[in-house]
């Protein structure tokens, strides 16, 4: 009874080493393109990234995958994390299929998660980080100095300080504030003298004249403000959103190689 004890405690301890080493795995390398020197290193500057931003960064390689690059770098990503830290963690996963994705060739997948990563990470920076890495493999076809670079890249983004509530409120106030002024400068300046007294001329004239009265036609003037459209929807600073398996929202977009 006692060994059947020992063997079980022994069982969970492995486990639950194992689920923290696995936790720790940054750099997901199924296609095996990366050199182990090289996936060491950005496997250490993701560490340093996702210590510094207290986020969740990962990269995982593929050959070939059986559905959407979407769904397979949100699934990823909420397996990765949901399990050991909970919903809607903070970071992104960058999912590179090498050989084929669903019959489209090669595929650059950028998943983010959490709102704050979705707002930083928005569309544009999405795309940019996109591009780079594109760029890098097209001209040079080398993962490892194309996934070395998106890293730097990437902790460029994530490392610059986004508008805090309090950067927002402040430009809020300031611009209404300077809204009623130019306001009120405008009606001021616009604003019609006052109608003069008009002289008693019945009283002094002598004789009879007919008056004619002309009365002037009404204008109005109507103003109506055009309403802005929205440039992105479902989203919020910037960022297009889905709803993932799981449940959890994600950002994220794609493109080939």
């Amino acid at each position: 009874m006692v060994k059947i004890i020992q063997n079980t405690l022994i069982i969970a301890v492995m486990l639950f080493s194992g689920c923290l080493i696995y936790a720790q795995e940054w750099v997901i390398d199924n296609a095996q393109v990366l050199d182990l020197e090289i996936k060491n290193q950005i496997e250490a500057s993701l560490s340093q990234l996702n210590a510094k931003t207290r986020s969740h960064s990962y990269i995982v390689t593929e050959r070939t995958i059986r559905q959407p690059e979407m769904v397979v770098a949100d699934d990823l990503f909420d397996q990765l994390t949901q399990y050991q830290y909970g919903q809607n963690i903070e970071g992104t996963l960058l999912l590179v299929v090498t050989d084929d994705a669903m019959g489209q060739g090669r595929q650059v997948y950028l998943s983010t998660s959490g709102n704050t990563t979705i707002d930083h990470i928005n569309d544009r920076k999405r795309n940019k980080l996109l591009n780079k890495f594109a760029d890098d493999m097209r001209g040079h076809n080398d993962y490892n100095l194309s996934l070395k670079n998106y890293v730097i890249a990437l902790d460029k983004e994530m490392s610059a300080s986004p508008l805090t509530s309090t950067d927002i409120a402040g430009g809020g106030l300031a611009g209404l504030l300077s809204g009623l002024l130019a306001f009120f400068r405008t009606r001021r300046h616009y604003r019609l003298p006052e109608r003069p007294i008009p002289a008693v001329w019945k009283n002094n004239t002598i004789s009879q004249v007919n008056h004619t009265y002309d009365e002037m036609i009404d204008s109005q003037t109507r103003v109506r403000i055009i309403p802005t459209p929205n440039s992105f929807g479902g989203h919020g600073g910037g960022s297009h959103t889905h709803i993932g398996s799981s449940g959890n929202r994600h950002g994220g977009g794609g493109r080939g190689f």
